[in-house]
C-alpha cells in the first residue's frame, strides 16, 4: 500500500487571511508538526465597478444558504474600505509571506493581480488578458517570494488556456482539479508537462468543506464523522479553504488535523505530493 497523504490547500484571497487567520494557522502548524500549500492572491482582491457591473450575481452571493459571504466572514465596514481602497493583498504583506516560507510552507500563485475580474467573468477572458495577468504576477512572486511550483485560479476558474499558459510559464502542477487521484494535465489530445492537483472533499459550487458544511449548521461531529468516511476510501486527500474563515475558526480545523493524523496520514504540501506521485509512477514504469 502506497504512503497515506494529506495536503490543505489555502488561498489567501483577501488581506484578512493574512491579518487575522495566518497567525492562528501558522500557530496550529507549529504545534502539529505539519506544513500546508498557501496561494496568494498578490493584487487586489474586491473591486467596486466589478461588484457594481456584477449586482444580480452579488445578491446571489448574499443569499446563498451554501456559502458563508465575504461580508459575514470581515464585516461590513472592512469589506467597504477594502473595496473603496482596492489594495493590493500578498503584495503589501511580504514579510508576512516570507515568514511563512521560511517556516517550511510551499507558497503558490492565486490567480492574476485582480482576483474579481479573474473569478467573475472568466469565460470572457481573452486568453491575452490572461497571459498579461499571469505573466505580471509571477514576475512579482518570482522577485520578491521566489519560483513558485503551484498555481490555484481564483474560484476554481480555469481551462485549456490556462493550463496551457501554466506549462509555458515552467509551473509544475495546477491546484484547479476536483476529486480524482493527482494526475497529468492535458489540453485536448496533448499530454502537458504539468500535474493537476484535485481537491478530493468539497461542498456545493466549489465552497470549501468546512465552510459548506457551518452555512449549512452541521453539527461538527456528524463532519468529522463524513471525514472519517472519507479517510477511509483514500490514500491521497485534499482539503482546502481560506484564512479569514477556517483558519479563524481554529478549534474545528485543529480536530479536523488531529483526525487526519490520528487515521495515520503524513501531510505534505502540493509540491511534495506531486514529487512523491510522480517517483511512485516512474519506479513503477
Amino acid at each position: 500500500m502506497s504512503e497515506r497523504l494529506f495536503s490543505f490547500r489555502w488561498d489567501i484571497d483577501h488581506r484578512a487571511c493574512i491579518t487575522d487567520g495566518l497567525p492562528r494557522i501558522r500557530a496550529l502548524c507549529r504545534e502539529l508538526g505539519v506544513r500546508h500549500s498557501f496561494f496568494v492572491n498578490l493584487g487586489r482582491s474586491t473591486n467596486l465597478r466589478e461588484w457594481l457591473r456584477g449586482l444580480s450575481r452579488t445578491r446571489e452571493k448574499l443569499a446563498d444558504a451554501d456559502a458563508i459571504h465575504l461580508i459575514a466572514k470581515i464585516g461590513l465596514g472592512r469589506f467597504a474600505l477594502e473595496t473603496l481602497l482596492a489594495r493590493p493583498v500578498g503584495a503589501r504583506f511580504l514579510p508576512e509571506l516570507r515568514a511563512l516560507r521560511d517556516e517550511g510552507h510551499e507558497l503558490g500563485l492565486h490567480g492574476g493581480m485582480d482576483h474579481v475580474v479573474w473569478s467573475r467573468r472568466f469565460p470572457e477572458l481573452s486568453r491575452e488578458w490572461l497571459r498579461a495577468e499571469l505573466t505580471r504576477a509571477l514576475a512579482l512572486f518570482r522577485a520578491e517570494l521566489g519560483a513558485p511550483a503551484g498555481f490555484a485560479s481564483p474560484g476554481f476558474r480555469s481551462d485549456e488556456r490556462v493550463l496551457e499558459l501554466l506549462a509555458e510559464l515552467s509551473f509544475r502542477y495546477c491546484g484547479d482539479a476536483i476529486g480524482g487521484e493527482p494526475r497529468p494535465a492535458r489540453a485536448g489530445a496533448r499530454a502537458l508537462p504539468l500535474a493537476l492537483v484535485p481537491v478530493t472533499l468539497i461542498g456545493a459550487r466549489t465552497v470549501p468543506w468546512l465552510e459548506w458544511h457551518a452555512a449549512r449548521r452541521t453539527p461538527e461531529d456528524r463532519v468529522l464523522a463524513e471525514l472519517d468516511l472519507h479517510l477511509a476510501e483514500r490514500e491521497v486527500v485534499v482539503l482546502y479553504g481560506h484564512p479569514c474563515y477556517e483558519g479563524v475558526r481554529i478549534g474545528m480545523l485543529r480536530r479536523v488535523l488531529q483526525r487526519v493524523q490520528e487515521r495515520g496520514f503524513r501531510s505534505v504540501s502540493h509540491a511534495e505530493l506531486c514529487e512523491k506521485r510522480a517517483a511512485e509512477a516512474g519506479s513503477a514504469a
